[in-house]
């Protein structure tokens, strides 16, 4: 990982913490973590009589069945799934959640976003924050917490904690995911939504994250899954497969991506994470690539050609969805693109175009 990469803190020896923390679990005693777990389940085990004893937040993913298999068939819990939707799926992405309540029985309640609302947010966040994403990621952090707390339940799980496994400022290892919507993914800025008056307070009340004290006060517990067992993203999308997860390799390509079973359930959320790439150097197949020569599956001098090849691509597909959900024609959406380009990193020619001012691997060149 590059340091551009926002709140990546690296040692004297210029290792990234994403790979010193990947390298503290070979240490840690996960059995003990592991006998945590089964208490804290314990705890709440049948609380509820016959109705759910806890809650998993899911997309439909990898990750999303890894969770599920864990909790509904090792630990033996009864789990409400609680997930937020996307603007627009693919196949694959319709099928995954499907195969959560046929593979595993778990009854699911999903938020349908305001396509209205979504639209008009798409555009904005685009536009004055640079993360398009922005509607749809806190629609996602905040449903299942406030629909637990709405139902009563007490112990609601997510998967890793992204601060810890990748870096960033709340980067402290801990069972408790009470803090994950500060882990930058949905940049804390409210009131901004509410400056040019097109929106109020009630359109996005759906998507607000309830505060600290609400949590606390409805007794909620929240984890990471991570926290209690090793976590790796691949060895997730193993156990995914045999429990009916499908990747993307049969229905799409993505340019810019080497993976096909990776936040594959919408094209067009894939616009936000691209967005990295003009502002910090690097996207997802830096990511992905980063994450494989952590798990020993791939070395640095094989990936750095990979990520030459797709980091900077910018699937096609992506911008017809994204254009066409929010009505903007092309040329808008490369006026609007250009302005996150990085000058320390890009330089754009005489016809637009934007230049790297680096090399990966090497840094600027």
């Amino acid at each position: 990982m590059p340091n551009t990469r926002p709140g990546l803190k690296f040692n004297l020896d210029g290792v990234c913490y994403a790979c010193i923390n990947y390298e503290k679990q070979k240490n840690t005693d996960w059995n003990q973590r592991w006998k945590k777990l089964e208490l804290l389940c314990e705890k709440y085990r049948g609380t509820n009589g016959n109705g759910p004893d806890c809650a998993i937040a899911v997309s439909g993913g990898k990750d999303s069945h890894f969770q599920t298999y864990i909790i509904k068939e090792k630990l033996k819990m009864n789990p409400i799934l609680l997930t937020s939707g996307n603007i627009d799926w693919t196949d694959a992405g319709k099928k995954n959640l499907e195969n959560l309540t046929d593979e595993f029985g778990c009854d699911m309640i999903m938020s349908v976003p305001n396509r209205k609302i979504a639209r008009i947010m798409f555009r904005k966040a685009f536009e004055e924050i640079g993360s398009p994403g922005w509607y749809q990621d806190s629609g996602l952090y905040a449903f299942p917490v406030k629909m637990a707390m709405k139902l009563g339940i007490k112990l609601l799980i997510y998967g890793e904690d992204v601060n810890y496994t990748y870096g960033g400022e709340f980067d402290e290892e801990t069972p408790s995911a009470l803090l994950q919507s500060k882990n930058d993914v949905v940049k804390p800025i409210w009131e901004k939504w509410f400056e040019d008056e097109v929106l109020t307070e009630k359109d996005l009340d759906s998507v607000k994250q309830p505060d600290e004290n609400e949590i606390k006060n409805s007794d909620l517990e929240i984890i990471y899954l991570s926290y209690f067992m090793p976590w790796n993203s691949h060895h997730n999308f193993e156990v995914a497969k045999r429990c009916g997860f499908e990747h993307l390799g049969h229905e799409y390509v993505r340019e810019g991506s080497i993976d096909n079973y990776d936040q594959i359930d919408s094209l067009g959320y894939l616009f936000n994470p691209f967005l990295k790439y003009p502002k910090f150097g690097h996207s997802v197949a830096t990511d992905i690539a980063s994450r494989w020569i952590r798990y020993g599956m791939k070395t640095r001098e094989e990936m750095i050609s990979f990520v030459e090849e797709h980091d900077g691509k910018l699937d096609q597909g992506i911008v017809d969805i994204f254009c066409n959900f929010t009505r903007m024609s092309k040329k808008e959406f490369y006026r609007i693109l250009d302005k996150w380009y990085n000058k320390n990193l890009f330089e754009q020619d005489s016809d637009g175009v934007w230049q790297t001012k680096f090399k990966v691997g090497k840094g600027l060149i």
